[in-house]
């Protein structure tokens, strides 16, 4: 069993995952023997601070080892081919986390990811390819979930393309799409034109949000969008269709008309939280006064890292499923530690 693509998993799953994520951080679900005597790969390709340092964290404290491999420390940096360094690792660790990903390449990290779930032989956890991000969207939902006292399903979510210098992968809109559309969420999300997501995904979505009865739209106008929004997330992603050169000139003509600032609070509802999955340049994304603003959630979201990844880790390596899936950690929110209503 892999972790990768959200579009793998139904509603119930997802829930699973944030319940078992949930209780392990109140600790109402004791998952520190559940990686005993495991070995837990970490494949970078790629700078990390959140993505890592979470997962270190979160396997020793379950009782498992930690294994950072830098693919330049590895024979990858020789030319050994992604079939065999799988088939060999598999052959020593228990699981396996990969970041992987190439902006000129669209595509280039996936394909990484699922040779290495077709010949490693061990689960394989997706730390941020150039189409998903899924851990980083279960952190951001099991936030969201406890500023709302579980009730995200009512809320109005705005996902926004924000100016970067800096080419980002679209792991997180995509990953955000599948889990919103899925669990039936309201989610605009917002783009300059250029900046359009991968249409698979779209499609998936608007298939999963016909059963789910969410609402899903999208929009090429920042400001209309951020009308009566509880939540402003903003993220740069890169321009899909565009070489690295043409992505740099578009997304200079958007500097500053998609940057978030006060003035799209502004068109928000009050207390309106701002989301980012971090890092940030204050100045580009957002302003300074967004970024600090006392409903400002950066770093609740970074500190959900390590229960959600966690939650995943126990769902992928748990023996009893049914034992956390019967966990409703959301009817003691009020215990866990920033919860409660913003």
């Amino acid at each position: 069993m892999n972790f990768i693509d959200l579009r793998n998993y139904n509603k119930e799953t997802l829930e699973n995952i944030l319940n078992r994520s949930g209780a392990i951080k109140t600790g109402s679900l004791d998952a520190q023997g559940a990686l005993k005597n495991k070995n837990i790969g970490l494949l970078f390709a790629s700078a990390s601070t959140r993505t890592r340092v979470s997962f270190e964290v979160g396997i020793n404290r379950m009782g498992g080892n930690p294994i950072y491999l830098r693919t330049a420390d590895l024979q990858l940096s020789n030319h050994e081919s992604f079939k065999d360094t799988a088939s060999v690792l598999g052959r020593y660790l228990d699981g396996i986390v990969i970041r992987m990903y190439d902006m000129e390449k669209y595509g280039w990290g996936r394909a990484t990811q699922e040779i290495f779930a077709k010949y490693a032989g061990i689960p394989v956890i997706n730390g941020l390819d150039d189409q998903d991000h899924p851990c980083q969207v279960m952190a951001d939902l099991l936030t969201l979930k406890e500023k709302f006292n579980n009730n995200i399903t009512d809320k109005k979510i705005l996902f926004t393309w924000a100016f970067a210098e800096r080419q980002k992968s679209p792991g997180v809109p995509h990953s955000m799409l599948t889990a919103a559309s899925t669990l039936g969420m309201d989610i605009t999300f917002a783009y300059p034109e250029g900046f359009e997501l991968d249409e698979r995904y779209v499609q998936s979505a608007k298939a999963a949000m016909a059963v789910s009865g969410g609402k899903l739209s999208f929009s090429n106008n920042l400001m209309e969008a951020s009308q009566g929004a509880d939540v402003i997330y903003a993220k740069s992603w890169k321009a899909l269709s565009k070489t690295k050169e043409e992505d740099k000139a578009l997304r200079g003509q958007y500097r500053d008309t998609w940057r978030i600032s006060d003035k799209h609070f502004l068109e928000a509802n009050r207390n309106a939280l701002f989301m980012n999955c971090l890092p940030i340049i204050r100045g580009e994304q957002a302003t300074k006064e967004v970024i600090d603003r006392p409903d400002s959630i950066l770093y609740d979201e970074a500190e959900n890292r390590l229960y959600a990844q966690q939650g995943v880790l126990s769902y992928l390596f748990e023996d009893d499923t049914e034992k956390a899936a019967k966990v409703n950690i959301w009817n003691t929110v009020d215990s866990m530690n920033g919860a409660g209503v913003v």
